[in-house]
């Protein structure tokens, strides 16, 4: 292991061997005395006065004293030092020289993570950034854990590519499930000046409570309450909106930005695929640009990963990713250089699946109480232009509330290309109960003299009114077999054998066809409301058929869903 000698002791040793030469030199050895005549004064010889060794400019700075959110530690640090939160607690900045840093973690290791298996994991990861910057650089002055879990480092090389060598000191433990202690990070050129303030960081260190739950520092929650993510150790925010976060990796490598769009409907496909265009903008164009992977039939995935050459960095890799929740449309870009794509990976993976939106929970009971429709959402909204010229409308409407619901109403509006109003129609849901967390299915055929439909281009669904049940929803038919057919004028005709699965005879039956593309997209559902051959008793089997009227290309799959109908 190579060894450095500390400067406070270096310069200790000069003052010693400076005191030892002036002694030597300024006084004889011890005589017997004898008459000596008196000197004149100018015959006097000068005595030599030892310079004060000056004290390092770091420690003429008041410091300040800090205590981080919800005072889980408190640290005093030069007074014009100022505080940022990162990925792994809080880095502290000069100002005059922003590359001279402080990092004060305070990090919950992984549910199940090993203290130390961890600490040596983040050190060798620290290592491994400065061998893929420049491995002839690097020097590891001290890299071991000791018996008292503490992870003692200091290593010198190109943390940064673009910056000169770094000097970095690291004293971490875990405490309690929660990473604790300081790094500091300086060039190597300024390492002499700052070092001597460590002593006085590590001392005046306090940890106040070392509690997990109480760990805020990687979670980001958006201002807007749109989302939260957990931010990787050495991440920061380089740039917040309004719909969105950049975050950086300390190195200034990488990069991953997430923005969190809110719509009033479902994400149709079409608009995700504009969303992924969007994103990757003119950089087919540039030159040097090369394609590694698109997705673009996937029901809830559109991805775009690409190499561009840029006039400073050189060649960067890109991923952009579009995804839904509910009515949120996500968009995510992650940038790197292709050499270093591995070592960010992890970064990346938990950036990617730690992403979680608003949209995850059903409404509290009070919002539920105040609005009928809280928690009930539209899907994408689907339509088109039968043979027969009426418009057909469909769209799965979801229940994500805590209560079984009824008699829910809606409006369908018909829009132009410019957002002026065509026409509108009331529809109200067939099937009698929707179940918490199950989905029923919007149909409605308009006739050709509601609008001229050749101008329709948008269509939403504004859901009016619904009433909690006050009962749980009958059980749902079970679907045993069925076929489809396209007939001679070109409509869908399905087939099915439905059973009857409650503990009633029925008569009636809600039928909702589904009809999906080859990747599993919803294509359309058309529902019917229908009276049985018979009266079919518990266990029983019927036949029914339902007729989609044409044309629609595409398909490639079909289901059919029975459920107990609304009968007044």
């Amino acid at each position: 292991m190579n060894t450095k000698r500390s400067p406070i002791l270096f310069l200790f040793s000069i003052l010693i061997l400076a005191a030892l030469l002036a002694g030597c030199g300024g006084a004889a050895f011890l005589r017997k005395a004898s008459p000596t005549p008196t000197p004149s004064p100018t015959s006097i010889p000068p005595t030599s006065t030892p310079t004060p060794t000056p004290i390092p400019t770091i420690l003429t700075v008041p410091l300040k004293s800090y205590t981080a959110p919800k005072d889980l530690f408190r640290i005093e640090v030069p007074e014009n030092w100022e505080p940022f939160e990162d990925g792994g607690g809080i880095r502290f900045q000069d100002p005059i020289n922003p590359y001279i840093s402080l990092t004060a973690f305070y990090f919950p290791l992984p549910r199940g993570a090993d203290p130390r298996t961890f600490l040596q994991a983040e050190a060798e990861r620290a290592l491994e950034r400065v061998k893929l910057n420049d491995p002839n650089s690097l020097q590891i002055i001290q890299n071991e854990i000791g018996e008292d879990g503490h992870l003692r480092m200091e290593v010198i090389g190109k943390f940064f590519d673009d910056q000169p060598l770094q000097h970095m000191r690291t004293d971490a433990w875990v405490e309690n499930g929660v990473l604790l202690g300081l790094n500091l990070m300086t060039p190597e050129e300024y390492w002499a000046q700052t070092e001597p303030i460590w002593p006085l960081l590590q001392q005046s260190y306090q940890v106040l409570q070392p509690d997990p739950s109480q760990v805020t520092g990687m979670a980001y929650i958006h201002p807007g309450g749109l989302f939260t993510v957990t931010v990787p150790m050495f991440w920061g925010i380089l740039e917040e909106d309004y719909d969105g976060v950049l975050l950086q990796d300390m190195s200034g490598l990488a990069q991953f930005g997430v923005s969190v769009e809110e719509l009033d409907h479902y994400p149709t496909p079409e608009e995700m695929t504009e969303a992924l265009n969007t994103m990757v903008g003119d950089a087919p164009n540039t030159p040097g640009y090369l394609e590694l992977q698109k997705i673009t039939n996937q029901p809830n995935l559109r991805l775009m990963q690409f190499e561009v050459v840029t006039a400073d960095d050189g060649i960067y890799r890109t991923e952009v990713r579009v995804f839904s929740d509910r009515n949120l449309l996500i968009t995510t870009a992650f940038s790197a250089p292709p050499q270093d794509w591995a070592f960010y990976a992890p970064d990346y993976e938990l950036l990617l699946n730690t992403i979680k939106t608003r949209g995850n929970a059903p409404p509290d009971e009070k919002t539920q109480d105040e609005d009928p429709l809280a928690g009930i959402e539209v899907g994408v909204v689907r339509f088109y232009i039968a043979r027969n010229g009426r418009l057909q409308v469909s769209a799965p409407i979801r229940n994500f509330r805590t209560r079984p619901v009824t008699r829910l109403t809606a409006s369908v509006i018909l829009y132009d290309e410019e957002g002026n109003f065509l026409a509108a129609e009331s529809w109200r849901m067939l099937q009698a109960i929707l179940g918490q967390g199950k989905t029923t299915y919007l149909y409605l055929s308009l006739p050709e003299a509601s609008a001229d439909f050749s101008k329709v281009a948008k269509v939403k669904v504004q859901l009016i009114d619904a009433k909690d049940a006050k009962r749980q929803p009958y059980p749902s038919w079970g679907y045993l077999q069925g076929s489809a057919e396209v007939n001679g004028k070109g409509d869908i005709v399905i087939q099915a054998t439905m059973r009857n699965s409650g503990k009633k005879v029925q008569k009636y039956i809600f039928l909702a066809a589904l009809l999906y593309d080859e990747n599993g997209n919803l294509i359309f559902a058309r529902t019917e409301r229908k009276r049985l051959r018979y009266a079919t008793p518990p266990g029983q089997e019927v036949d029914v058929k339902i007729v989609i009227p044409g044309p629609l290309e595409g398909i490639a799959n079909f289901d059919v869903i029975g459920e107990r109908p609304l009968l007044d």
